[in-house]
């Protein structure tokens, strides 16, 4: 297996994760490893399982996801408030059907981070040690807890959720790292523009009582465009290497058609199959490639 001494920066988005999860497998098939991996939103979900070395496990969470009808509806919002059933997800899939391997993910010698945003100071944080199973998904459930969607996360005394309104593109722990190499993968094409939220009144009254993430919510379109302005410039000076769509992905963040599914995965994998001969170079040029005897148990 070939490891470079470069990071892997992965952008959330919701069940437009599928993509991530194509590139990902293809990645998984080249046997291409890097020293870190950051990860928000569901790609904390999909990134753990590129980590864990468990190729094929994304795809078949994405599918039982679009085959159960009650994964993604509008009674969970209701009777639970939330749009997504986390615990079909984090507590019967990421434990049974789909179980991660979270001793192959803890012998990895990948180091994996997880964005989360912290709602009473509006502020990211950044985990990168997890005690146990339960641990871990329960920092991927609170990546994924999207605003409105899905109620918030208390980890050790503070309360979380979603890491992709204060960081949707999570390389300032990948620059931070030193690392001169970034890989970063998109699930937005170029020239993709976001634009302000509509709901700024619906926040407000729901967050009433955390001012600063309603103040996050209302601007974090602006640090996206601004996280992509500089995405642009380090990929100008070679420090970045971008995969991402090179149209509009047709599917929502909350897409639950199987069939959609499926062929955002597979763009996903086409789309990093034909970036390959490049992303090589991007590698090899920087000369901090190695070797590397793989030691995970199963």
């Amino acid at each position: 297996m070939l490891k470079y001494n470069a990071n892997l920066v992965l952008e959330g988005g919701g069940m437009r994760g599928a993509y991530t999860a194509g590139v990902l497998d293809f990645f998984h098939d080249k046997e291409i490893n890097f020293q870190l991996v950051t990860s928000t939103s569901s790609s904390a979900l999909i990134g753990s399982s590129y980590v864990a070395s468990q190729r094929g496990r994304n795809y078949r969470i994405l599918q039982e996801i679009g085959n159960n009808k009650q994964s993604i509806s509008i009674r969970n919002l209701i009777q639970h408030k939330e749009l997504f059933s986390m615990d079909f997800i984090f507590d019967k899939l990421s434990n049974e059907s789909a179980s991660l391997d979270f001793t192959a993910f803890s012998n990895s010698s990948t180091k994996f981070i997880i964005g989360t945003t912290d709602l009473d100071t509006g502020k990211p944080i950044y985990h990168s040690h997890y005690k146990s199973k339960s641990d871990l998904l329960t920092l991927i459930r609170a990546s994924c807890s999207l605003p409105i969607l899905a109620p918030s996360i208390t980890y050790e005394g503070t309360e979380i959720m979603d890491g992709g309104i204060s960081e949707a593109i999570p390389i300032s722990p990948s620059i931070e790292s030193g690392s001169q190499k970034h890989v970063i993968v998109l699930t937005r094409n170029e020239g993709y523009i976001k634009k302000p939220t509509r709901l700024t009144w619906l926040f407000k009254k729901v967050f009433k009582d955390y001012p600063n993430f309603v103040r996050l919510l209302q601007t974090r379109h602006q640090l996206y465009n601004k996280t992509t302005e500089i995405l642009a410039g380090m990929e100008q000076r070679g420090e970045a290497f971008i995969i991402r769509p090179t149209k509009p992905l047709q599917a929502s963040r909350v897409e639950k058609n199987s069939k959609k599914l499926h062929g955002l995965y597979i763009q996903g994998y086409k789309q990093a199959e034909n970036s390959f001969g490049d992303l090589q170079r991007f590698l090899e040029n920087s000369n901090q490639s190695y070797y590397f005897q793989e030691n995970i148990s199963s």
